[in-house]
């Protein structure tokens, strides 16, 4: 089977930027959403736990063979939804408001975009690992885009906050292209795969992957801000290189899937996150962070999308039920990750928290391997 990039490949690729905007931006204004708030490290993680919280409750509405909904409404809806939401994160100026506007965004914007990764995966079948490598580039995009605009408009005689109003729009247009593109519909689920009964390896490569790429990017502006000593707009302007490197290893890897097994490909990547954060986690300065972020977050884009299209393979399930599990399961990580580094940088300071990072790679591999282990099995 060719891969091909039709009309709903493009208009998927524009839901998951618009995403991929709503997901980005929380991190990078965390430490202004502290300044407004004047709340703890251990209060800021809970905006991502509640994220985290909404995003497993869609993961486990998903994790079912059937939709009551279609496709299309679920997306258009959950998008619209979230960037409602993305608005009170902004603008709700108090932690109450902030951190409710973090669960109904991390609900509804999960729930479309495990409707976008379905679907894509139904439309290419076999090159899923392309299609949805090659989705993430879109998500790295907009992760890119997305602190560069916030830095530059907290800079500027315009709000930090505005950043949640210009993702709002870009929401807007993502919805209008999902109302005009016809949605795959459902694949029937390809029996005989299951393996209920028994944790899947592959669903623990996703909470491991998981939990290390939000950890990372929650709080690297407030690591490169408190430890590592860079002003406050070069820190939150720096998130945009980790996510430029993650943009680069999706990129490669939508490449090399074409030629090399997604399992092959999660080596190599575990060994690049494996290689570059010891420069992270040691520096002292800005151009050993930057190594250190450059190599990691290489590594860390390709994670995700290769680890899920192992899993739709390896489940019993049909692809939007494979992708509420999956999500489910990085909804875990997405708590327990950023978590775990704030408690331990409440009791010592971020550097020490950080220490989890390599942790969770090594869980990863850990999870790899018994996937294949298990696949040699059958």
């Amino acid at each position: 089977m060719s891969y091909r990039r039709d009309a709903f490949t493009w208009t998927a690729f524009g839901a998951l930027f618009a995403f991929g905007y709503l997901n980005a931006v929380l991190g990078p204004a965390l430490p202004y959403i502290r300044s407004a708030e004047g709340i703890s490290y251990l209060v800021a993680a809970l905006h991502q736990v509640a994220f985290a919280v909404g995003a497993g409750i869609a993961g486990m509405l998903s994790a079912r063979d059937r939709i009551p909904l279609g496709r299309r409404a679920v997306i258009a809806a959950g998008l619209a939804g979230g960037a409602i939401a993305a608005l009170i994160v902004g603008y709700g100026d108090v932690a109450p408001a902030t951190i409710a506007g973090a669960l109904l965004l991390g609900l509804l914007a999960t729930l479309a975009l495990i409707r976008v990764w379905a679907a894509l995966a139904d439309a290419h079948g076999s090159r899923r690992a392309v299609a949805m490598s090659e989705g993430e580039v879109a998500v790295s995009l907009a992760g890119i885009t997305t602190p560069l605009l916030l830095s530059a408009l907290a800079a500027s005689a315009a709000s930090w906050r505005l950043a949640f109003a210009i993702g709002a729009v870009t929401v807007v247009v993502a919805v209008a292209g999902v109302l005009r593109t016809e949605v795959p519909p459902p694949r029937p689920r390809e029996r005989g795969r299951s393996r209920r009964g028994r944790v899947q390896p592959t669903l623990v490569i996703v909470f491991s992957v998981v939990a290390l790429e939000f950890a990372l990017s929650f709080w690297l502006a407030s690591y490169l801000n408190d430890d590592v000593g860079l002003a406050r707009g070069t820190a939150v302007a720096l998130v945009s290189v980790l996510y430029a490197a993650n943009l680069a290893g999706r990129l490669l890897a939508s490449r090399l899937a074409r030629a090399r097994s997604a399992e092959s490909l999660l080596v190599a990547a575990l060994g690049l996150v494996l290689a570059g954060l010891p420069f992270l986690l040691i520096a002292a300065a800005a151009a050993a962070a930057v190594t250190g972020i450059i190599v990691t977050g290489a590594g860390i884009g390709a994670l995700f999308p290769l680890t899920s299209s192992l899993h739709i393979q390896a489940s019993g399930h049909a692809a939007d039920g494979a992708l509420g599990e999956i999500l489910t399961l990085a909804a875990l990580g997405q708590i327990a990750g950023p978590l775990l580094v704030g408690a331990l940088a409440q009791a010592t300071d971020l550097r020490a928290g950080l220490l989890f990072l390599p942790a969770l790679t090594l869980g990863a591999a850990a999870g790899l391997t018994a996937h294949r282990r298990t696949g040699r099995a059958t």
